[in-house]
């Protein structure tokens, strides 16, 4: 298996686009950007954020979610090259495509699918807050990630990437706390906690459980 800073010269490329993309969005979004990254933890900030702003309206949304795309295309990279020895066989420009795709294409059919749901069942300002919370959850780990991301590629140490977990586990905790409080008006909270481990979790188990197997 090839250490990950064999590949650096690729990751210089894509750390350095994210953080001209996250130089843009704090400097030309400032009023909009600093509130996502307080949204999951502040809930006054969450409320006001939600009654004041149109995020999908907004270009902190469109330059933010490259970003994230970017980043966490890096970090599923890293985790591939890591735990999945076969993908060193692939050029760095196909693998990381790939991941790259993987994002936008579970973080859009989701967000497409829970949509669609919030029109059926009349619960469209539930699944709105559903989705900010999403939003707020992936640009807070995304932002955190780079520089570990930078140390844990250049240095060649995986064992960076546990800084990272601690992180990781509080703020799903806390999206998953912001999503089961909020204010259901239509659904009923077993409805709603069935459609969030259906759609949410069991994908994810059954991802990781192909992956698995793959080794």
């Amino acid at each position: 298996m090839l250490p990950i800073s064999a590949y650096s010269d690729w990751a210089t490329f894509f750390l350095t686009l994210s953080f001209i993309l996250l130089a843009v969005n704090v400097t030309s979004n400032r009023r909009t950007f600093r509130p996502i990254l307080q949204a999951l933890f502040v809930p006054r900030v969450r409320s006001q954020f939600f009654r004041e702003t149109k995020l999908y309206n907004e270009w902190v949304y469109a330059i933010g979610m490259l970003y994230n795309a970017l980043i966490q295309g890096l970090f599923l990279f890293y985790l591939a090259i890591l735990f999945l020895p076969a993908t060193t066989s692939l050029s760095f420009p196909i693998l990381y495509l790939i991941c790259f795709g993987i994002f936008l294409v579970d973080h859009y059919f989701k967000f497409l699918n829970s949509s669609f749901l919030g029109r059926l069942f009349g619960c469209e300002s539930e699944v709105l807050s559903f989705n900010h919370s999403k939003f707020f959850y992936v640009s807070t780990n995304s932002v955190v990630l780079l520089p570990i991301l930078a140390v844990s590629i250049y240095l060649g140490r995986p064992v960076l990437l546990f800084i990272y977990l601690p992180f990781f586990i509080v703020t799903y905790v806390m999206m998953l706390y912001r999503t089961l409080t909020i204010k259901k008006s239509t659904l009923s909270f077993f409805q709603f906690f069935l459609y969030f481990c259906t759609l949410e979790i069991l994908p994810y188990l059954v991802f990781l459980k192909m992956l698995f197997s793959l080794r």
